[in-house]
């Protein structure tokens, strides 16, 4: 009997395409699966950001300021108002002839202002910023 309620379990987790992990504790990590978009004010001008969750716990993170355009991948984590980053990957890994290191890891917290609109911290740099889903 306990054989088969894991079975069932297992089954239903491949069909959804998601991890356990990925949704932690809270419901609302199924909610935050799509792209989500920000324009971000930084001392180098406007930047555009953009983050992919996808059903699996993997992310895929742009950020384009000017002609610098950086891309992170990896695993994310949600629990009750965040989101953290496990970092897996960068690019680019040379810029302008320079080594590019990045942080391993990263949380932000959020709040959903509704379906489609999330407002977001950085509490380490104190950056603020609304996202968008757009797909």
């Amino acid at each position: 009997m306990r054989e088969s309620r894991l079975m069932v379990a297992l089954a239903l987790i491949g069909l959804l395409g998601a991890s356990p992990a990925a949704w932690g504790d809270d419901a609302t990590a199924r909610t935050l699966v799509g792209t989500w978009r920000a324009n971000v004010s930084t001392p180098w001008g406007p930047g555009v950001a953009e983050t992919l969750l996808m059903k699996n716990g993997s992310f895929s993170k742009t950020f384009r300021i000017g002609e610098m355009k950086t891309l992170d991948t990896g695993k994310y984590t949600v629990g009750e108002g965040y989101i953290h980053f496990d970092i897996q990957d960068h690019e680019p890994k040379v810029y302008k002839g320079k080594p590019m290191s990045w942080v391993k890891s990263e949380t932000v917290f959020f709040q959903m202002m509704g379906p489609d609109q999330m407002r977001c911290e950085d509490r380490i740099t104190g950056g603020r910023w609304e996202a968008f889903r757009v797909r």
